[in-house]
């Protein structure tokens, strides 16, 4: 989800290049965000900081049609660039960015929240971190079900056959009285084949001007109205049919807005956007954390400064921790950062951000 050193030290690209690789680093930016706020949200209300009603209810609805979607759609688009390198050099990258600190950070944060348990809103026990090869625990169910997708981009090379595969997968996940976190790689699945197959659309998609800003009002209202429509007929759930339009709105205004904002002016985005593999790892234990000590020093149960405070910890806290493990050489051995050594690819379509490295 980071830039690799070796791309930092790489000569500059065209002016195109670099536009693309910052959008890519906006919507980063923008999904961590996102994912951090839905997560500290939904841990403050068993304790009672924040009210289960219909308000917390709405917002959580409403993140979680799209976020997700968001980043499988994102990741897709540079495995056809990737895989052009070679499958072998393609799943190693995978296995060392994305399966190792899959299983190196569920262990940590598993074995974290095993010490804090009566602080914990869902405790872990070590069953639950001896099934981690088939049972994610928290956040990680992510990069478990990237994986996945990334193995059958390379078994599944063939176009018509991955999409008849994705869309067969979301009808039998649609039809599941029961939804384990794994599962929800078939449903995320068809998101992640859009973006592997529609990169050069994409791409080569550039709004422009108050052209552009109309369109994205126009969109974004849009998303509101499915959201208010979806909500209703599918319960809250937001992984339901009735979400998909949602999600599909969701997920285009977001692109169309990261290629309409001003790379200069929202550096920081695209900064946190650089960072998100660090912060998706890190935040939960960095907003808890964050609530935990609130609690322990008597703070007011104020739900907006509760939710506000860890929310801004989960993300600032992290991007910390990543330039200290940065200056101690130790990003690579914790799985936030390629190995050193590795030779510089051609410069990628987009950013490294967007291929969950």
């Amino acid at each position: 989800m980071q830039i690799s050193p070796t791309e930092q030290a790489a000569p500059s690209r065209p002016q195109s290049d670099r536009t693309r690789q910052v959008w890519i680093d906006f919507a980063r930016g923008i999904g961590v965000i996102l994912v951090v706020y839905g997560h500290v949200l939904g841990g403050l209300i068993p304790p009672h900081l924040f009210p289960d009603g219909p308000l917390a209810q709405w917002m959580s609805y409403t993140l979680y049609t799209f976020h997700m979607p968001l980043f499988f759609f994102l990741a897709g688009l540079n495995v056809q660039h990737s895989l052009a390198r070679g499958v072998r050099p393609f799943l190693a990258s995978k296995a060392w960015t994305i399966a190792y600190p899959y299983v190196l950070w569920s262990l940590i944060q598993g074995s974290v929240i095993m010490l804090i348990s009566r602080n914990a809103n869902i405790p872990i026990t070590t069953s639950d971190l001896a099934a981690i090869w088939y049972r994610p625990i928290a956040q990680f169910w992510f990069l478990y079900a990237l994986m996945i997708c990334h193995v059958l981009a390379v078994l599944i090379p063939n176009r018509t056959i991955m999409i008849v595969v994705a869309l067969a997968g979301l009808i039998i996940f649609m039809l599941l009285p029961i939804r384990p976190d794994l599962a929800l790689t078939m449903h995320h699945l068809p998101f992640y084949v859009a973006g592997l197959y529609a990169t050069r659309i994409v791409m080569a998609w550039q709004p422009h001007g108050r052209t552009g800003w109309t369109m994205l009002t126009v969109i974004a209202a849009a998303f509101a109205a499915a959201v208010a429509i979806g909500g209703q007929l599918s319960g809250f759930d937001a992984n339901g049919i009735a979400s998909l339009p949602a999600c599909i709105l969701g997920i285009t205004s977001v692109v169309l807005l990261c290629k309409l904002l001003n790379e200069t002016r929202h550096r920081w985005l695209a900064l946190v956007g650089v960072l998100s593999m660090t912060i998706y790892v890190l935040h939960i234990m960095a907003g808890s954390g964050t609530r935990i000590i609130m609690q322990i020093l008597h703070v007011p149960p104020m739900p907006w400064v509760y939710l506000l405070a860890d929310t801004a910890a989960g993300v600032i806290l992290p991007m910390v921790a990543h330039i200290v493990l940065q200056r101690l050489n130790l990003l690579a051995p914790l799985g936030l950062a390629p190995l050193p050594g590795r030779k510089p690819a051609a410069p990628p379509l987009v950013s490294q951000a967007a291929r969950s490295d």
